[in-house]
């Protein structure tokens, strides 16, 4: 009978458990995504969650990171929560001198919650504050992350990339 070199047996050795391993990582991998899908679907449904964005990106410039910035969109029900910092050009009106972010604190227009497919979320609403009016349009991708997009009535539209996050309730 004839034998199989041990170099060649050692090789093959090496070949199956890397297989094994990739096996295991892919498989780990597609249980992390269902996770964040079934979290991301109970945070909807609840209408329950927060988001915090990493990267403020105005219409004429570069982006700007917000880590270690404070900003949000808190989302409670029908409640909507918003302070996010503005960098970018007032187009005309407004108050000079007053908050340079965009704050909104209570029942928004129009709020939708869409699910666009087995995928993602795109979340719409209206708000205003004094004379300035903004319109939302935020995406929610099943990974977590967020693309928020603000039009706004006096300044330069503007957008923002973070991620969603659960949130028990509202703090008083």
């Amino acid at each position: 009978m004839k034998t199989f070199p041990s170099k060649f047996t050692s090789f093959l050795g090496v070949i199956i458990f890397v297989s094994l391993l990739l096996s295991c990582a892919g498989q780990q991998k597609i249980q992390q995504e269902s996770l964040q899908k079934k979290q991301l679907n109970k945070w909807m449904q609840d209408s329950t969650f927060q988001i915090e964005h990493r990267w403020m990106n105005p219409l004429r410039g570069q982006q700007i990171s917000l880590i270690g910035n404070p900003n949000f969109i808190k989302i409670y029900g029908d409640q909507v929560e918003v302070f996010l910092p503005y960098f970018g050009v007032r187009q005309f009106g407004g108050d000079y001198g007053t908050a340079s972010g965009i704050e909104f604190e209570g029942v928004p227009e129009n709020l939708e919650i869409i699910k666009n497919n087995e995928e993602e979320y795109t979340i719409n609403f209206k708000t205003s504050a004094k004379t300035e009016h903004y319109q939302f349009k935020i995406t929610i991708y099943p990974n977590h992350n967020v693309h928020t997009h603000v039009t706004t009535s006096q300044r330069d539209n503007i957008s923002y990339d973070g991620t969603i996050s659960g949130t028990d309730e509202k703090e008083e």
